[in-house]
């Protein structure tokens, strides 16, 4: 089974509105066409999602690299926060701000504890922007039942923060898919 995504991309009051319909197909690990590029200033931006395995399996620990990329540098845009929710077949499962000063988030989701949990995060709390950041050299962890069952989980991103931890987007580049769990 692969991991299928469907993504759209809204720039709210900003310079670009982007839309992939949810029909196209997306691999993670650009298997498949990357998501479009979303435009701040003369900057186009593209969502780099990866993930380990690429083939989810119910309660298989997952390891989820979340980046993006300048696409005319073909570099990672620095200081990243972003708002990440998880739910599946309505029922919510995360909310959290997640940061990375090099501009690549890893999520470690392990399925441990009983599906009633709620998920608990292993990092730090960066004070500046009020979001997770890992230690030097590992992933934030993530324990609880997340991509524990099969079926269909739905994943926004609300891109927050670029380039310095206190610039603020005037408004956050939202990103939208599904991740297919066999």
């Amino acid at each position: 089974m692969s991991l299928l995504i469907s993504a759209s991309f809204i720039v709210i009051g900003g310079t670009l509105t982007c839309y992939q319909p949810a029909s196209e197909e997306v691999m993670a690990q650009h298997h498949g066409e990357p998501p479009p590029a979303a435009a701040i200033g003369d900057r186009k931006l593209v969502l780099d999602m990866q993930t380990e395995p690429t083939n989810i399996t119910q309660g298989d620990d997952l390891l989820m690299t979340i980046g993006f990329l300048d696409e005319g540098k073909n570099a990672n845009i620095q200081h990243v926060t972003f708002r990440m929710d998880i739910s599946k077949d309505g029922k919510h499962l995360l909310s959290d701000f997640f940061h990375d000063h090099n501009g690549e988030v890893r999520l470690m989701f392990k399925d441990k504890g009983p599906s009633s949990s709620s998920p608990t995060i292993g990092g730090n709390q960066d004070v500046l922007t009020n979001a997770w950041i890992a230690d030097p050299g590992s992933p934030i962890m993530i324990s609880g039942p997340i991509f524990n069952q099969s079926g269909t989980y739905n994943v926004g991103l609300e891109l927050t923060t670029i380039d310095n931890d206190k610039t603020d987007l005037v408004e956050p580049l939202e990103y939208h898919f599904d991740v297919k769990v066999s």
